[in-house]
């Protein structure tokens, strides 16, 4: 059975009507599964599959942008494995609809509390003429220009609440 190890999403919060966002999930993949399910026909099959549940999990979650509920859509999901067979991934492509202000914006993410099963990070990347206000998540945080760094060591405790506030300027818009 394939064992998580290890987390990663990458946020594009852009000016454009959406923010696109990636997850990949690494696992410890001992017996194979994914090398050998990629090999197959069932590829497809198993990439919907998970598809579907992400998307059932992004449901039970709030996902606020400047107090305006948003429903995050799982447009893409791919299976498949490192230059190890041993290590598979799973990869998510989301999108939330929202439309940017000039000036402070905030997005809020509620979802079940919980202790992190394996070590994670987040980038969270605005435009060139974005800043960060204040970025509320658990782990290390490092900001830097329009850039916020999130690392999560396995073992945190996950609270259930997570925000970053942002301002834009005129430019952007």
């Amino acid at each position: 059975m394939a064992i998580p190890i290890f987390g990663s999403g990458e946020m594009f919060i852009n000016t454009k009507g959406s923010i696109i966002y990636t997850i990949t999930f690494d696992y410890l993949d001992p017996e194979k599964e994914y090398y050998k399910i990629i090999k197959t026909s069932l590829k497809q099959k198993e990439e919907n599959r998970i598809k579907k549940e992400m998307q059932k999990q992004l449901i039970n979650e709030k996902t606020i942008l400047n107090e305006k509920y948003e429903f995050p859509s799982v447009k893409h999901a791919e299976i498949g494995v490192k230059n190890v067979t041993k290590i598979s991934f799973a990869r998510f492509y989301i999108e939330i609809p929202w439309t940017p202000k000039v000036g402070k914006n905030i997005y809020e993410n509620i979802h079940d509390e919980t202790v992190s099963e394996y070590s994670y990070t987040v980038s969270l990347i605005l435009p060139g003429c974005g800043r960060f206000v204040d970025v509320e998540m658990p782990g290390n945080i490092a900001i830097k220009d329009n850039y916020a760094f999130i690392y999560v060591p396995k073992g945190t405790k996950i609270n259930g609440y997570e925000s970053f506030i942002f301002e834009i300027s005129n430019e952007c818009v």
